[in-house]
């Protein structure tokens, strides 16, 4: 396992995406997966508040499971755990719910039951735009004074609002953005191919930038569900229709051959040059790693100590776009 020095943290560059722990992924399950990962070195949990809620105001089956797998075991302190909140309504993506009473709404819930008196990371799980992102973070950093936050996070936020948000931060003297988390993968995506204008997706000009700043990424959907191995393994339409629709385009059937070429030439799986891919990067960058089942977490970690060179990497970027 390979790890990035987060502060006073040591965080594991595969960490465990906990979405759906409690609800399509049983409880038991779930317990399952977390002991592979406790044991295979991973030390970063990914969970929301939104994350197996069932309607407004509830609690996240997610945390809930998490919660009882850290009690259980006695890992809390092992375990870097990162959350989101102020998640925008269900039913209206574009209803925002940045405001304090939601902020402590959701923080306080999760708190509770993740069974932990601190997130290690919390994120504004979406941007409100319509929001001056120095009061937003304004507002973020007295999570932070209460000690209920160490380190603060912006999720599927543009690296023009990131900074923003952080340069009246420093100027200030106020607790800046840490990290951040938006959709990156070696597939290319957009929010209008996945089906969410709310969303960040990696561009060329934003991944500049965290190079410029060294700034840390979570990446979500890291392996574009499956498509590299399912692709080279002839099993194509084994795609979900979800997957096909984001990912499923000629841009990124052209990385296929290169995929395949690298994994045989080091003896690996497309998977794990998919992981490898992010984990290599000049910026920390960690890929979240999330599966229905047991044996695909097993599958992940044995790869998570490949490193590909720049060469290697330009090999794949390369006559793209």
């Amino acid at each position: 396992m390979k790890y990035i020095d987060f502060y006073n943290l040591k965080l594991s560059q595969i960490a465990l995406g906990c979405d759906h722990y409690g609800e399509s992924i049983s409880e038991a399950i779930a317990l399952q997966q977390l002991d592979i990962f406790a044991d295979g070195g991973g030390t970063l949990l990914d969970t929301a508040h939104i994350y197996g809620q069932g309607k407004e105001g509830t609690l996240s089956s997610s945390e809930l499971v998490l919660g009882k797998w850290m009690q259980e075991t006695g890992n809390r302190e092992k375990m870097v755990v990162a959350s989101k909140g102020c998640h925008p309504y269900k039913e209206d993506m574009h209803r925002s719910r940045i405001n304090r009473a939601d902020m402590y709404l959701d923080i306080n819930q999760s708190l509770d039951s993740l069974r932990t008196d601190h997130l290690d990371i919390w994120f504004f799980h979406r941007d409100n735009p319509q929001i001056p992102a120095d009061e937003i973070i304004d507002m973020a950093g007295e999570l932070i004074q209460k000690n209920l936050v160490r380190h603060l996070g912006a999720s599927n936020w543009t690296t023009k609002r990131i900074e923003q948000a952080n340069t009246w931060a420093s100027k200030q003297g106020k607790p800046t953005f840490a990290i951040s988390e938006i959709q990156w993968s070696l597939a290319h995506c957009t929010p209008e191919t996945w089906g969410d204008d709310t969303l960040v997706c990696m561009t060329e000009e934003q991944r500049r930038w965290y190079e410029k700043e060294s700034m840390p990424v979570m990446s979500f959907s890291p392996q574009a569900k499956g498509l590299f191995s399912k692709v080279i393994a002839g099993k194509t339409e084994s795609l979900s229709d979800t997957a096909k629709r984001r990912f499923l385009t000629n841009t990124n059937l052209r990385l296929v051959p290169k995929v395949k070429q690298l994994s045989m030439e080091l003896h690996t799986s497309p998977s794990a040059i998919a992981m490898a891919y992010l984990t290599s990067q000049k910026n920390p960058t960690i890929a979240i790693a999330g599966s229905s089942k047991p044996t695909q977490i097993t599958e992940t970690l044995a790869g998570s100590d490949l490193t590909l060179s720049e060469e290697q990497i330009a090999f794949l970027q390369e006559d793209l776009f």
